[in-house]
């Protein structure tokens, strides 16, 4: 048996709850208390981004993670990081030339 569908719901008659117009519903009066109602000028404050954290999950598991914590510490960060990208580049070098 097939069902058909209109404007008023199933076959059967008008079903709906809706008993307004399709004209605005707030006029005159009503619309101006409304407005005033509404707080304006409101200021949302900038969501708070966290830095993107690229870890290395094995960090300070590694046999030789010791030595390199203390060296890093007593030779500071920075030129740690210097030698250790010399470390680095040499490698790739002499994996590059096998």
């Amino acid at each position: 048996m097939a069902t058909s569908i209109s404007a008023t719901g199933l076959r059967g008659g008008p079903r709906s709850s809706f008993h307004g117009s399709w004209g605005t519903s707030l006029m005159g009066e009503e619309y101006s208390i409304l407005a005033k109602s509404v707080p304006t000028g409101i200021r949302v404050a900038k969501p708070i981004r966290l830095q993107p954290m690229m870890k290395n999950v094995n960090e300070g598991k590694g046999i030789f993670a010791p030595v390199v914590v203390a060296t890093r510490n007593i030779i500071g960060k920075k030129r740690f990081n210097q030698l250790r990208g010399k470390a680095i580049a040499l490698h790739s070098q002499n994996s590059a030339n096998r």
